[in-house]
């Protein structure tokens, strides 16, 4: 009964209160609704491939100390032999061939992600089964392990192991694969990304592919290994530098080196393997502070403006005591208001979070459901921070108030100094979090658009490019035939790999002056005229020309030439047991092939005969009709001659685009983030500014009866929060500062932290500020004198 009427007269408080009520419960709202969605991403990110069994015993097989993660079949092999440690090891790789399809019956199905792996994949990585056993089912070739979703599309919900299916590659057509188990749909949390594992040995019937195996310099795989539960990472390390390499060829020796990563770090440390996906640590810090920032900020907001209520909770509590009420009413009615707002604010958070959540998804790639909010870490979280305001707003001061005696809370009370300054030290702090955000989200914009201007060194505009097959090998002649007829081709060329998406990284001995030494670069094939159809300048020699594919000839970029420290090509030359090849024919200038998070490598290129397996097209289409014309017509001289494979084009400046993924997402969640802040921050103005024109109402009154002016009024108001903001924007350059510039260190190629970034920042806080309090102003100093004095 007690409960009851303490809950009525709760109501009764935040009726009469409407425009504060009003705001504590929409800044509530929307901090714990960003906050917790931003909580849930980052603990999505941090539990990435944690569940996967004992991962604690589960290493990357690196080639030596610099993270190099390409490995050769025979240096698997030795490992196996020399380190018994090793409980269980696999090597693996994406398939090489760019288009892969399913046939089941007259279904055909395109794999965009197919993993090539032996037989102990399933062993080092034991992935839920639900039909067959994966960890038996690579243990031959053409054996094929899928996921549930693409068993789904292939044989709908029966159990297909046992069945085949019809396998056609860019390099293998026509093989019949047995599926031998089927594994649950890999989780979100996990950085592994295939649809199919196929058995490595299927890849034997490949005649290039086996002759290339063998060889210890062929190290086209990645190597994962599972140490026994007594062998320490230490121990193994030390025997894997020090391993015989007595069955390694003389001449290969200094490339054989071995290291051991852990492949819990994989996700955010070890980005050289391409086919993982992967996290940055520090995005995801800036993310997780950005969050808890914003629930502190509605926290600030909700304390702040029921604190500012005191003088008449005064009032209602010392009427109650006078009544007759108990300590126990007392602390009941003022925590029931607290209680009230916070359930209004976490009931309308997961509304608002259904509401949101499609976007949210989209935002950060994820696919998560209401359910997912549901479960014990995020209950625990929301009812810690409910509990904490429930506590700092309701059952302290309810003890504290229940405490004095009636006489003292009617009487009217100058506010304490000591609670202004706290009052506006929070103000402050909610403006220095903005100020901060906004410089940052200047900063990453300032950074985008450098990156945009950045010159690569290679043209990238108005070109597409297509992966061939060996239809179109045997009819090349003719398919280019077919492209000198369409007017909107104006050039074309060749390279083995797509150039801004090269995994090909070679060591090999360079004579130099007589001395022989290891050089290591990347390395691409590409035809006579890549470098002219890409404008990339030739700075010395004549690059490559008919002759060069069957001489073995090389051109480097500039970064190579310092590295290498080649003084003129002449006195330089790649080892060969032939003296005419290993020439190096030229040197090109630099131009970026990786992302501008990183310099310019070494580079080396070597001349392919008259096509290779990517194609370029530079088009030249004035509409997107002329355009789409032009394509039919390379379509139909594609299918001429492949009528197996379709043509699949990509534009090459949006794969480029896409290496910023990653990055245009962090950008988005900051800038939201940033805008949640600022509305945070200014309701708790607007909180703040409605209490303080309460308080001087009668003030006012008096100046404006003595004859002060409306701009005058205007001014006395506002001079005290333009203060505010401006220690606040003080307060928040450096911290602004610092962390830019740690961000910024994830680049090669950085902006400069500009002077007129901060200043921006700041004069949009003061204007905002200004706008927000000025509107309560205008109606303070605007109103008749004589209302607000009869008010009072």
């Amino acid at each position: 009964m007690a409960l009851s009427k303490s809950l009525k007269l709760a109501f009764r408080n935040l009726k009469k209160n409407k425009v504060v009520s009003l705001l504590n419960i929409v800044g509530l709202t929307v901090g714990l609704t960003t906050s917790m969605l931003i909580f849930s991403f980052v603990m999505k990110e941090k539990s990435t491939d944690r569940f996967i069994s004992e991962i604690d015993n589960i290493y990357c097989v690196t080639n030596g100390d610099d993270s190099g993660v390409h490995l050769s079949q025979n240096m698997v092999n030795l490992i196996k032999e020399e380190i018994p440690e090793v409980d269980k090891i696999t090597y693996c790789s994406v398939d090489w061939s760019p288009q892969v399809f399913l046939k089941e019956g007259q279904q055909k199905f395109k794999l965009e992600h197919l993993l090539t792996a032996d037989s102990c994949f399933f062993r080092v990585f034991p992935f839920e089964a639900v039909w067959g056993d994966p960890v038996e089912g690579l243990n031959t070739s053409n054996k094929l392990v899928i996921t549930q979703s693409l068993s789904r599309k292939l044989f709908g919900d029966e159990n297909p192991v046992g069945k085949t299916v019809t396998y056609d590659a860019t390099y293998l057509q026509g093989e019949e694969l047995e599926v031998t188990a089927v594994i649950k749909d890999l989780p979100q949390e996990l950085s592994w990304n295939f649809e199919a594992v196929l058995s490595l040995q299927t890849n034997y019937k490949i005649g290039w592919y086996v002759g290339s195996m063998k060889h210890w310099g062929s190290q086209n795989y990645q190597g994962f290994a599972r140490l026994n539960n007594h062998a320490s990472y230490e121990g193994v390390l030390a025997k894997l530098k020090a391993i015989p390499l007595d069955k390694v060829p003389a001449d290969m020796k200094e490339d054989i080196k071995f290291g051991l990563f852990p492949f819990s770090d994989v996700y955010f440390d070890l980005h050289e393997l391409r086919f993982l996906r992967h996290g940055n640590r520090l995005t995801l810090a800036i993310i997780g502070i950005t969050g808890l920032l914003v629930l502190l900020l509605a926290c600030i907001n909700y304390v702040n403006m029921v604190t500012a209520q005191r003088e008449k909770w005064n009032k209602n509590i010392g009427i109650f005591k006078m009544m007759g009420s108990s300590f126990s009413k007392i602390v009941q009615l003022v925590t029931a208001e607290s209680l009230i707002q916070l359930g209004l604010a976490v009931g309308l958070s997961l509304l608002l979070t259904a509401v949101i959540l499609p976007v949210f998804n989209s935002l950060t790639s994820s696919s998560y459901s209401l359910a997912s909010f549901i479960s014990l870490k995020y209950i625990l979280l929301l009812l810690a921070v409910v509990a904490l305001m429930l506590v700092s707003t309701g059952l302290l001061p309810g003890m504290l108030l229940s405490r004095r005696v009636p006489s003292f809370l009617l009487r009217k009370q100058e506010e304490k100094r000591s609670r202004s300054f706290t009052r506006n030290g929070l103000l402050v702090f909610q403006f220095v979090v903005t100020i901060a955000l906004m410089t940052s989200i200047v900063t990453i914009r300032k950074q985008s658009q450098h990156l945009e201007n950045q010159d690569l060194g290679f043209d990238k505009e108005s070109i597409i490019y297509a992966n061939l097959n060996d239809a179109l090998y045997e009819h090349i002649e003719a398919f280019k035939s077919e492209l000198a007829q369409i007017p909107e081709v104006i050039d074309y060329t060749f390279s083995e790999n797509v150039l801004v998406d090269n995994g090909q990284n070679w060591g090999r001995r360079m004579v130099k002056d007589g001395e022989t030494s290891e050089v290591n670069f990347s390395k691409l094939s590409v035809v006579p005229n890549f470098f002219e159809f890409f404008g990339i300048d030739i700075l010395e020699g004549n690059g490559f020309n008919q002759n060069s594919n069957g001489k073995q000839e090389f051109i480097f970029n500039q970064t190579a030439k310092r590295a290498f420290q080649i003084e003129t090509i002449e006195t330089a030359k790649m080892a060969s047991s032939k003296p005419e090849h290993g020439r190096i024919v030229g040197i090109v200038s630099d131009f970026n092939f990786e992302s501008l998070h990183v310099p310019v490598r070494a580079a080396g290129y070597m001349c392919s005969q008259d096509c290779d397996e990517v194609l370029y097209l530079k088009m030249n289409a004035p509409t997107s009709a002329n355009f789409d014309q032009a394509i039919d017509r390379v379509k139909m001289a594609w299918n001429r001659f492949s009528p197996d494979f379709p043509m699949e084009y990509q534009f090459l400046d949006q794969k480029w685009e896409s290496l910023y993924q990653k990055d245009r997402q962090f950008q988005k969640i900051l800038s939201y983030t940033t805008i949640i802040s600022l509305l945070l921050s200014c309701l708790g103005l607007v909180g703040l500014t409605y209490f303080v024109m309460e308080q001087r109402t009668k003030e006012i009154g008096i100046r404006k009866v003595n004859g002060a002016k409306v701009s005058e009024i205007l001014s006395m108001l506002n001079k005290d929060f333009v203060k505010w903001v401006a220690i606040a924007f003080v307060l928040a350059c450096p911290i602004a500062y610092y962390a830019m510039n740690k961000w910024l260190e994830n680049f090669a190629y950085k902006t400069t932290l500009s002077w007129w970034v901060f200043a921006l920042a700041g004069l949009l806080a003061l204007g905002i500020a200004l706008l927000t309090v000025s509107f309560q102003s205008w109606k303070a100093a605007t109103r008749n004198p004589v209302e607000a004095l009869r008010y009072e």
